[in-house]
């Protein structure tokens, strides 16, 4: 099973954040040891992540010794607002890192997480593709089961309601990416029955989003939304 999860889109302030950002805030809280925090927006269980800097010693801590991570995300991507990476969500992440080392890709993790939230510890799992060129996709593993997780967002007041949502991506080379979407079978960017991602060669790498609920249209905190 590969659902979308979330994106991330950095920020150099979650105050900011929740004052700017196009979608309501419905939860966010620390990665204690990362160094970062996050505010969320839901899209039905997918979301939007605010995530910015809020202990800068343990943040550089962890991007020495990290192979990759969205740490490392935001530091290729210069520090620069905007969206960075987003997570497919996975229910066997470790057969799926054997799957892509089958296919001749180098793998890291699974990594084991947690962040706080309201005095709530919240677990899951990470895995990594790597690449010299390339920011891949990453996958995540939730601790909670769907039916957990669906009651604690509806808690937060978010809309279950599904929205389409389209990522819109340009890459140095597609047909890596597409190899990389072969491997857990996604053709023409479907992911899954809400999600798209159209993908478009180009010199720059840039991300936007379009997504099939009420909202203006613009720049935000230096990323593209569209609202549909």
């Amino acid at each position: 099973m590969i659902q979308f999860d979330h994106i991330i889109h950095y920020v150099n302030s979650l105050e900011a954040a929740r004052e700017e950002a196009p979608l309501d805030i419905h939860s966010g809280g620390v990665h204690q040891r990362l160094g970062t925090e996050n505010l969320l927006s839901y899209i039905d269980m997918r979301y939007i992540e605010y995530l910015a800097i809020r202990d800068r010693d343990l943040f550089h801590d962890h991007l020495r010794e990290a192979e990759d991570s969205f740490a490392k995300a935001i530091h290729k991507c210069n520090y620069k607002e905007g969206f960075i990476r987003y997570a497919l969500a996975t229910d066997d992440i470790v057969k799926l890192s054997e799957r892509y080392r089958a296919q001749g890709f180098k793998t890291f993790g699974p990594l084991y997480m947690e962040r706080v939230t309201g005095g709530e510890t919240l677990r899951w799992s990470l895995l990594y593709i790597l690449h010299d060129q390339h920011m891949f996709p990453f996958f995540i593993q939730w601790e909670e089961d769907d039916d957990a997780r669906r009651e604690r967002i509806k808690g937060f007041g978010a809309s279950m309601e599904p929205a389409l949502l389209r990522i819109r991506q340009t890459v140095r080379d597609t047909a890596e990416w597409q190899a990389f979407f072969d491997v857990i079978g996604i053709w023409q960017g479907n992911i899954d029955d809400h999600t798209v991602i159209e993908l478009e060669e180009g010199n720059q790498p840039a991300m936007s989003i379009e997504i099939g609920t009420a909202g203006e249209s613009g720049e935000y905190l230096g990323a593209d939304y569209k609202f549909i």
